[in-house]
């Protein structure tokens, strides 16, 4: 009897179940399996906690086997692991409409695969409390749709988004608009600092982030199957199942989301142009105050540069007036120096009225800026 955790390994080729048992061998239970349908009975009787399954495989491939365990109530709480040589898109989406949790490419590191399955199976008892809420806020959002029509549901959304103050606030009336309507799905917002994603459901799972990534290069509303995904540059919105049984139900919800995510995206762009405002009235209520500072240094230097050139005339005028006495000079004599010594007092006054003007406009100036920064 073992307390480690069981790990079904499925791929149909012997060497890639030894290299994956090396890398995860010492911290899980493996368990093996050749084949779609070998994976099926095993997942059946072993009960393991979390699956890593190829894509391609001889008879049933890994995307079938996916569905049909996704569509079993005994094992669809099993999370599933893709393991695939293939990147592109297109594969990512066939994984995440199959039902798996997380997608790994082909060749990939011993850590990345031992992280990818610690951070399922570190989800699997709270993934298990989603599902149960989510299925009582379908049911709540299914009741509440039976009193309202889809347009009052629309308008309460746009109504939640003229109150929201960020981003995350948004993203989550976003998610609460796609509720109203019974539909389960994704969001993701992008701005300049971070991007945020989330889902119906709590946390968006690594594949669902992968793929609404991945949607932002994407036409503006895109369909497959019950899969809607709708792009904007700022909002992205994937919907997961759209009930293709009501093709006119369907019709209405896609426009009606088209209109969601459009309105969702406007709040976004003020959001950021708030933002972007708020950053340049700081910037120049700091610059301002630099100026006002600085101002304000160069008024009182001026002032303290004006008195002490009053003093210094005054001092040379008390010095002319004591050397006169000490040269003994004529009369005649001390009237040609005093008039020139008058001549330049009188200039330099005549300077420093010409510069208090100027100083006035100065402390006028600053007491204008000052009191901006109080307003």
């Amino acid at each position: 009897m073992t307390d480690m955790q069981k790990i079904l390994v499925t791929d149909d080729d012997a060497f890639m179940r030894v290299m994956i048992a090396e890398a995860i061998g010492d911290r899980y239970e493996i368990v093996e399996a050749a084949s779609g349908d070998e994976c099926l009975a095993l997942a059946a009787s072993e009960k393991p906690d979390a699956i890593l399954l190829d894509v391609e495989m001889v008879g049933l491939d890994g995307y079938e086997t996916c569905r049909r365990l996704k569509a079993d109530f005994e094992l669809d709480g099993i999370p599933v692991i893709f393991v695939s040589s293939h990147d592109q898109i297109e594969a990512r989406l066939r994984g995440y409409e199959a039902g798996a949790e997380d997608y790994i490419v082909k060749p990939f590191a011993a850590q990345e695969i031992a992280a990818k399955i610690a951070a399922l199976l570190g989800k699997v008892s709270q993934t298990a409390q989603l599902k149960q809420m989510a299925s009582y806020a379908s049911q709540t959002a299914m009741t509440a749709m039976s009193s309202m029509s889809e347009i009052g549901s629309l308008l309460q959304s746009l109504q939640a988004f003229n109150n929201c103050v960020d981003f995350q606030a948004l993203l989550d009336a976003t998610l609460g608009g796609l509720r109203a309507y019974g539909l389960e799905g994704a969001v993701q917002i992008r701005t300049q600092g971070a991007t945020l994603t989330s889902a119906t459901h709590g946390e968006a799972s690594p594949l669902e982030a992968s793929v609404i990534s991945h949607m932002a290069g994407m036409e503006r509303i895109v369909q497959y199957r019950n899969r809607l995904s709708i792009t904007y540059p700022s909002v992205s919105l994937l919907v997961s199942n759209m009930p293709l049984e009501d093709a006119d139900r369907c019709g209405r919800l896609r426009d009606h989301l088209a209109v969601l995510v459009e309105s969702a995206e406007v709040r976004s762009n003020t959001l950021i142009a708030d933002a972007r405002s708020r950053e340049r009235g700081e910037r120049i209520a700091a610059a301002v105050k630099r100026i006002t500072d600085t101002l304000a240094e160069i008024d009182d230097d001026q002032r303290h540069s004006r008195v002490n050139t009053t003093a210094a005339i005054q001092e040379l005028t008390a010095s002319l007036e004591r050397a006169w006495v000490k040269l003994a000079l004529t009369e005649q004599q001390e009237q040609f120096i005093a008039n020139v010594a008058s001549d330049g007092v009188a200039r330099v006054q005549d300077a420093q009225l010409a510069e208090a003007g100027q100083q006035d406009k100065m402390s006028k100036v600053v007491r204008e800026l000052q009191s901006l920064l109080t307003i």
